[in-house]
């Protein structure tokens, strides 16, 4: 995902610094004589963080705002349409906006459309993701089921099945990756011992700060 940034330059700073501001603007403070290769190398090699501070911008947004929705951690305007659907899709993303077609515009409608595409997205990358960190992982499962869980975000039967939320989409992919590598690593350890934490953290050296996220932004998207 491309993050879009201000540089500023500043003769006092003598190495380059992040900041992202209360309206989600992203700073990058740096000396005169850096190039700008190299700043943009080091946003890169801090979009985790970044998309991870912005989330939580968003998140804080989103829930005083009814009209604004979280996708992947980034904060959409929703645009409901009363209109035909000359689209193919009863939802499409367009720039900093949602684009919804319900089949009426009741907010039950309107909620059952957006929670169709959350599921569909949910399918298109959990689902792949969870295949590829698994390979990564060395790690077998029988499979993987979506639902939406009210008290959690993923789960590991002692079968090997696997579920995770739906809603999880919502989050930032760093967030997302976090709760698969948690149940991933109950394969292995089918409890929360030192072992256990060791697991995830060789597979997500941020596991901390993840889980802190998810703790205190996760109940307050919808």
């Amino acid at each position: 995902m491309d993050i879009t940034y201000q540089v500023q330059r500043n003769t006092r700073s003598r190495n380059i610094r992040l900041r992202i501001t209360s309206k989600a603007e992203v700073i990058v403070s740096a000396p005169p004589r850096v190039p700008d290769r190299m700043i943009a190398s080091f946003v890169s090699t801090h979009q985790d963080w970044i998309q991870r501070h912005l989330a939580k911008i968003n998140a804080r947004k989103i829930h005083s705002n009814p009209d604004l929705i979280m996708v992947f951690g980034k904060q959409y305007q929703k645009i409901i349409h009363t209109d035909k659907n000359t689209s193919s899709h009863p939802i499409y993303i367009q720039g900093d906006e949602l684009h919804i077609y319900p089949v009426t515009t009741t907010a039950s409608s309107v909620q059952r459309t957006v929670e169709t595409f959350f599921k569909t997205t949910a399918q298109k990358y959990i689902v792949p993701r969870t295949r590829q960190l698994a390979e990564t992982m060395e790690i077998n499962y029988t499979n993987i089921t979506l639902r939406d869980q009210k008290t959690r975000w993923g789960s590991c039967s002692s079968q090997g099945g696997l579920n995770f939320n739906w809603r999880l989409v919502q989050y930032p992919t760093a967030v997302i990756d976090y709760v698969i590598i948690h149940e991933l690593a109950h394969r292995r350890e089918m409890n929360h011992s030192a072992r256990f934490w060791a697991i995830v953290a060789k597979f997500d050296p941020e596991y901390q700060s993840h889980r802190r996220w998810l703790q205190k932004y996760g109940s307050t998207v919808d």
